[in-house]
């Protein structure tokens, strides 16, 4: 929804994804004027966009494009979820990930400033961000050390909007999720082992496993992680971890979709992948607090 100028009062980058498609149903429902920027047209979280929501075609490397979808919506809040989202691609072609991930931040960030918003939201990464923690659960105060690409250029990316809103009077808050799973999320892709698993089991298929499957993360139910989004948008300007502190390895997942499917094949193996970590969850009791 937006009003008769075009204008909104909270943009979205991102909302074709599967994390931004259900902040983007979220809120409409609450009532807010949203506007889309996406460089795909169609949203995960329903089989179309709410008529409510006005979208934007941008890819947000094109520094001119992101600039002029922001002058027309001049929102007062941004979300930025748009990105390479995949550890593996990213180490692939961490050339394409930089241009996704800083690149793409840097040209949401100049233009926030741009248009005079209050607040930023950046969805970054807690599962990438830290490497292989000493302790668990982590805490904001670990060092970061990450050990992909991908949480290679979430970092970099945290510290330019850092300087570019310090800089342009613009509020900055930063989400660092666990492995978010829940509806609607891509099955065919590289990244979200409840859905690939899922999917292959309900088709009768093989469901491979990268490694020995005793890699453990903290997997965050999307509905909690846009819930923390809204808070991180309405609340204080922070930095928080958003997470269960609950180890669950990729086993356990897997026998538990198993059994819930009656899926009776064993999975096939794979070797580990370069830039998967053995072990993170997260304390998420400065979320708590601060939202």
């Amino acid at each position: 929804m937006t009003d008769a100028r075009g204008q909104a009062d909270v943009l979205v980058t991102g909302s074709s994804g599967f994390i931004g498609g259900h902040l983007l149903t979220r809120l409409v429902a609450d009532g807010r004027v949203v506007a889309r920027l996406d460089r795909e047209p169609s949203i995960a979280a329903s089989e179309s966009p709410p008529a409510s929501a006005r979208s934007r075609p941008v890819d947000i490397r094109d520094a001119e494009a992101v600039h002029r979808a922001f002058a027309t919506a001049r929102p007062e809040i941004v979300y930025h979820l748009a990105g390479q989202p995949s550890v593996a691609a990213s180490m692939r072609d961490p050339a394409a990930d930089i241009e996704a991930n800083v690149i793409g931040a840097v040209r949401v960030g100049e233009a926030a400033v741009a248009v005079g918003a209050r607040r930023l939201v950046f969805v970054s990464t807690g599962g990438a961000l830290y490497g292989e923690p000493a302790q668990v659960p982590v805490t904001e105060e670990a060092p970061p050390n990450p050990e992909s690409f991908y949480g290679a250029s979430k970092l970099a990316a945290e510290r330019y909007l850092r300087l570019i809103c310090a800089n342009g009077g613009v509020e900055l808050s930063i989400v660092r999720p666990g492995n978010v799973y829940g509806p609607a999320q891509d099955p065919y892709g590289e990244a979200g082992a409840v859905a690939i698993f899922a999917a292959k089991m309900l088709r009768g298929e093989p469901v491979t496993i990268f490694g020995d499957g005793s890699q453990q993360r903290d997997y965050v139910y999307v509905a909690d992680m846009v819930d923390a989004l809204v808070r991180a948008g309405d609340g204080v300007p922070a930095t928080c971890l958003i997470g269960t502190g609950v180890l669950t390895s990729t086993r356990e997942i897997f026998d538990q979709l198993a059994e819930l499917i009656g899926y009776e094949r064993e999975p096939l193996r794979a070797p580990e992948r370069l830039g998967d970590i053995q072990r993170i969850a997260f304390d998420a009791s400065q979320a708590r607090e601060l939202w």
